[in-house]
């Protein structure tokens, strides 16, 4: 990458060539929080109606796969299905249109696996 400076921003003499930068907006850096291990937080409110939160900790690059399922076992929502990127998620589910029951989270992320239990009142 070549960069051209102009002239005033230059300034050498014999063995130093110094340059002058001026910043006019800086943009403020968030820090970025990566987890140290895999997590499925807990669910909150729970019982919930009609909506329950979902956070999920991903400390590394990963397949992850969060789906909701019935007690009959049958998978009824599919909140991720992708390749993420270390850090923290945060999901929602709306259950207004299921009956009220216990329902599972399912969270599957390269070797790791784990399920919570989430029951919908209306």
């Amino acid at each position: 990458m070549l960069v051209v400076l102009p002239a005033s921003l230059l300034h050498a003499d014999s063995d130093t060539l110094s340059i002058n930068i001026v910043i006019h907006d800086v943009v403020a850096v968030e820090e970025v929080f990566v987890p140290q291990e895999f997590a499925l937080h807990p669910p909150y409110p729970n019982p919930f109606n009609p909506d329950v939160n979902l956070v999920v900790d991903i400390p590394e690059y990963a397949q992850t796969r969060i789906s909701i399922f019935n007690m009959r076992g049958q998978e009824i929502a599919v909140l991720e299905n992708h390749a993420l990127a270390p850090g923290r998620y945060k999901y929602q589910w709306q259950g207004s249109g299921q009956p009220s029951g216990i329902y599972f989270v399912r969270i599957q992320a390269d070797q790791y696996e784990k399920s919570t239990k989430i029951s919908l009142l209306k």
